[in-house]
């Protein structure tokens, strides 16, 4: 069970879920809203976006509907597949199918939620990576939303019809991008749980977890992703500067500089897939004002 006492307020709250229309969920903490599901099949995959710190912060940058929508980096308005938090790859199958940069679709095909009696909440996603209008990949993805709001994502991925490769490369897998004045060059900070800071020393090294915090409207808010040492390896984490903000085991080769080799990864047909856990944890303050190092051992317990 996770250790509540990383956030004062988190005992007395519980989880809640309400529909808000045009395949939207509303994640609630308390009475206020934490998150919001965005699932319709008018999207590329489906994501999180809004996500509120407890300050009443939202941590993600505005979406970017599509290319045409892009605008300048130096705005934050690049990248228009970056959209809020969400699951995708690049150089899927000798195709190099590319789910990351949305040429390939990620459907969503129903929507699961329950309360739970501890006050957690529960999301099961049933997505469907197409290929020709065909589903390639099953994902089940499970979230355990904790009113500390820590985020237990529970990733399953199964090949349909034909095994499946997933090649080297950075782009991917687990992914959030930063609100536009919490980014690096904006003045944010990096950090990971072995003690290096910034993009330079981050970007591409394994860790238990790194953390992306800066100031958002005058408040300081932060994000954290964690990697669960359970995993079938340790993934890497594509941290960049300009806010984006991911993690991924699919990419040795890539994430070294090429000192480690290519080590693809297949999903065979009728076998059990690939499974992948990770933490997201929406803090305020820095690392330190947010335990992030309390609130990854409360990550590792309610994975035990």
């Amino acid at each position: 069970m996770l250790m509540v006492s990383v956030t004062s307020v988190a005992a007395a709250e519980k989880v809640a879920f309400r529909e808000a229309g045009g395949d939207r969920l509303e994640i609630l903490i308390g009475d206020r809203v934490f998150g919001v599901l965005n699932h319709g099949k008018n999207w590329r995959k489906p994501f999180l976006y809004p996500v509120y710190a407890a300050n009443g912060k939202n941590v993600l940058r505005q979406i970017v509907a599509t290319k045409e929508d892009q605008g300048s980096s130096k705005d934050g308005l690049d990248h228009f597949h970056h959209k809020g938090v969400w699951i995708s790859v690049d150089s899927v199958n000798e195709e190099m199918l590319n789910f990351w940069h949305e040429g390939e679709a990620i459907v969503n095909d129903s929507v699961e939620h329950a309360v739970n009696d501890n006050g957690t909440g529960c999301l099961i996603l049933h997505n469907s990576w197409i290929q020709d209008g065909q589903p390639l990949v099953r994902e089940t993805t499970t979230v355990t939303i904790h009113p500390s709001r820590l985020l237990e994502y529970v990733i399953e991925l199964n090949a349909v019809e034909k095994p499946v490769t997933f090649h080297d490369t950075k782009e991917g897998f687990f992914a959030v991008r930063v609100a536009h004045t919490m980014r690096e060059m904006e003045g944010g900070h990096i950090k990971n749980a072995d003690g290096l800071e910034g993009e330079k020393t981050c970007w591409g090294k394994e860790s238990p977890w790194v953390d992306y915090f800066g100031e958002v409207e005058g408040k300081t808010c932060g994000v954290t992703l964690m990697d669960d040492p359970n995993n079938f390896r340790k993934s890497r984490y594509h941290v960049r500067g300009y806010g984006l903000f991911g993690i991924s085991p699919f990419g040795p080769k890539k994430y070294s500089n090429g000192e480690q080799e290519e080590s693809p990864v297949t999903l065979s047909l009728g076998k059990d897939g690939l499974r992948l856990r990770y933490g997201l944890y929406v803090h305020d303050g820095d690392t330190d004002a947010g335990q992030v190092k309390q609130v990854y051992d409360a990550f590792l317990n309610a994975g035990k």
